[in-house]
């Protein structure tokens, strides 16, 4: 009998079935179109947070690979400089092997210099025309840049650049400037403490024609008398003191006044600006010119070397310092030669020592002789450290191993290949001599050495006694008074010790500088520092600290220009420079060899992520890629069955008729 529920039931059965033969096929057919199996996260929960990782990964991947050709671009970039530098080199040094020849005239040696310095030339505009995304490669301006070839941070590749202009490379330097200007004039009352005209020296003739009693302390335009002071003997000297003044501000992003100030006693009103502060100050300021700098701060300065006064309410508002400044000077020869300046003392060869550097020093100046040469007073007791700010031609000298005078020179010809100037170090300590008492065997030490002086009987006993006890690099000797010379060739401090009785042996002594020290317990004599220009020039001294090494400041107004310091100019010298240039081929050839290192690495590293990416994309293929003949054989499958549930349901629908028509 056919039922009706009957009929019902087998027609859902078909539907379903086919409906699960529609889901089969619809399955079946995005996989292939697509060509994944998981297209959505239903299709596989499990599986993807594993997807999403190497998916993050590959993409990673795939920009460090990028990275590592943009630091290819970089190291050949500046490798093709260094080839350029190198190429100049090699030319440079067929010129000074041309140029060791005995036989070339001046000329020629001048030819050669000029095509030499053009090339060095070169070698500078090179560094600075190598760039790569406007970072300079070659110039000193950058050192290291870091580039991340790999997916984390332990994938990061340093690339070391080296600077390669001729000043590093040893060929070129700062020249000195050519003025002779000093550093700040000291405040000091002369009136109370007469100055000789002959204790200080402009090229060996008295620097005065009168001795100097004014009053010259702060507050009377120190600079400008002792330019006066100068000049009244300038027919005999031959040279001429010009006297200046200059204060400046610190930098004001913005300015806010509270209050007003002075100027040379004259009130400069509140101002809202730097640029309205520079016109409210040349407006109402006497002696003084203002203006504003390119950072600005503004600079106030005179061309008579009057002393400027900045006091008043609130200065620093507008980045002042209240105080007196005292002006400068300049001295040139009026023939162009370059002065001599010194103090009348023995040790510059004159018969007594009327003089000082100290005095020198009041002018600002130090002492400097007529090849510019210029030497210092005695170095202060302090090591250097890098807080010292100490400039030599504008460059940082950096910290000493001691406060001697010997280690400061060390630390000034650290930066010679950038200055152009090297320091040499001495010490010296004039000993005159009394033998009415005379020490125990153990009474004197001379740093720290003990010496026995209990059975000298003349000087040259004691020199003897001094040498025998091999104290470094002190010798002692006798000069053309009979006393005794004990010296450091190298600037070592000299330490003289009386333990005990005092004695009478050493009567008295003086320092380098011929300055008399008292006898005492224990002494130590510090040392001097001389330096030289290799190209003659003056050597420009600044820097808030210059009294540790000694010297006054001597500051200048020009810009100091580069020059070469390999001469052609004779047969010798050509030859010294020839192991100047083969430092500067080798140091070339090893930073070529560095970047070129570097670069080696970057492929290697470039190929490790290429072969990583192909595993992780093939493993992400295997997660996520269709298997093409399982989903075809599916999706033939699924329609197949399709059809036939189709053609059941159809019967089915057929034989619900026929029912229809015996009930009727």
């Amino acid at each position: 009998m056919f039922l009706v529920g009957q009929h019902t039931t087998a027609t859902q059965f078909i539907q379903n079935n086919l409906n699960n033969h529609i889901k089969r096929t619809t399955e079946a057919s995005e996989r292939l179109s697509s060509g994944k199996r998981i297209n959505r996260a239903s299709d596989s929960p499990g599986q993807i947070p594993t997807i999403s990782r190497i998916n993050s990964e590959i993409g990673s991947i795939s920009e460090a690979i990028r990275t590592g050709a943009e630091a290819k671009t970089l190291t050949q970039t500046a490798d093709s400089g260094l080839n350029e530098i190198n190429n100049l080199l090699s030319r440079v040094r067929e010129l000074a092997v041309q140029a060791s020849g005995s036989t070339l005239t001046s000329g020629d040696r001048t030819s050669i210099q000029t095509e030499v310095d053009s090339y060095l030339t070169e070698i500078d505009n090179i560094t600075t025309a190598i760039t790569y995304n406007d970072i300079k490669l070659l110039d000193g301006t950058t050192t290291t840049v870091s580039f991340l070839i790999g997916t984390d941070k332990n994938g990061n590749i340093d690339i070391s650049l080296v600077d390669s202009d001729s000043s590093a490379l040893g060929l070129s330097a700062i020249s000195g400037v050519k003025e002779f200007t000093s550093g700040r004039v000291a405040s000091v009352n002369y009136s109370s403490s007469n100055l000789a005209v002959n204790e200080i020296k402009i090229n060996g003739q008295n620097a005065l024609a009168s001795t100097l009693s004014s009053n010259l302390s702060s507050g009377n335009n120190t600079a400008a008398g002792l330019a006066t002071a100068i000049n009244a003997n300038s027919n005999t000297h031959g040279a001429e003191a010009t006297a200046f003044n200059k204060v400046s501000s610190a930098a004001k992003n913005t300015l806010t006044m509270s209050n007003t100030f002075t100027i040379n006693g004259d009130t400069i009103s509140v101002q809202t600006s730097m640029t309205s502060l520079t016109t409210a100050i040349n407006e109402a300021a006497s002696g003084v010119t203002a203006t504003l700098n390119s950072d600005n701060s503004i600079t106030l300065s005179n061309t008579t070397g009057n002393d400027i006064v900045i006091a008043g309410n609130a200065p620093t508002d507008a980045g002042f310092t209240a105080s007196t400044y005292l002006g400068y000077l300049k001295l040139a020869n009026v023939d162009g030669t370059y002065v001599k300046i010194e103090p009348m003392t023995k040790n510059n060869g004159y018969a007594t020592n009327t003089g000082n550097i100290s005095d020198v020093a009041n002018f600002g100046f130090n002492e400097v002789d007529s090849t510019t040469v210029v030497t210092s007073g005695l170095v202060s007791s302090n090591a250097l450290t890098t807080d010292h700010d100490i400039k030599i031609n504008d460059y940082t000298v950096g910290a000493s191993t001691s406060s001697s005078a010997a280690a400061k020179a060390v630390a000034i010809n650290a930066i010679t290949s950038s200055t152009n100037v090297t320091a040499s170090a001495s010490n010296l300590v004039t000993i005159s001599l009394n033998f009415s008492s005379l020490p125990s065997a153990s009474q004197v030490a001379i740093n720290g050495n003990t010496i026995d002086f209990s059975s000298v009987t003349n000087a040259t006993d004691v020199i003897t006694a001094i040498n025998n006890a091999s104290v470094g690099d002190l010798r002692a000797a006798t000069n053309s008074d009979g006393a005794v010379e004990l010296t450091s060739s190298s600037g070592a401090d000299i330490i003289i010790t009386h333990s005990g009785t005092a004695t009478h042996l050493f009567a008295s002594h003086t320092d380098a500088t011929d300055a008399t020290i008292s006898r005492s317990s224990s002494v130590t004599f510090k040392g001097r520092i001389s330096l030289t220009h290799t190209a003659g020039d003056v050597v420009k001294i600044s820097g808030d600290n210059v009294s540790e090494i000694g010297f006054a400041g001597q500051a200048s107004t020009s810009t100091p220009s580069a020059g070469s310091t390999i001469s052609m100019s004779s047969a010798a010298n050509a030859t010294t420079a020839l192991t100047t240039i083969d430092t500067a081929i080798n140091t070339i050839a090893n930073t070529r060899a560095s970047i070129g290192a570097s670069e080696n690495r970057i492929d290697h590293r470039i190929d490790y992520l290429t072969d990583i990416s192909t595993i992780s994309n093939t493993r992400l293929s295997k997660l996520e890629d269709s298997d093409f003949a399982l989903e075809t054989a599916k999706l033939t499958k699924s329609q197949i069955m399709s059809d036939a549930a189709t053609s059941m349901l159809a019967q089915a629908n057929a034989s619900s008729k026929v029912f229809l028509k015996l009930l009727s």
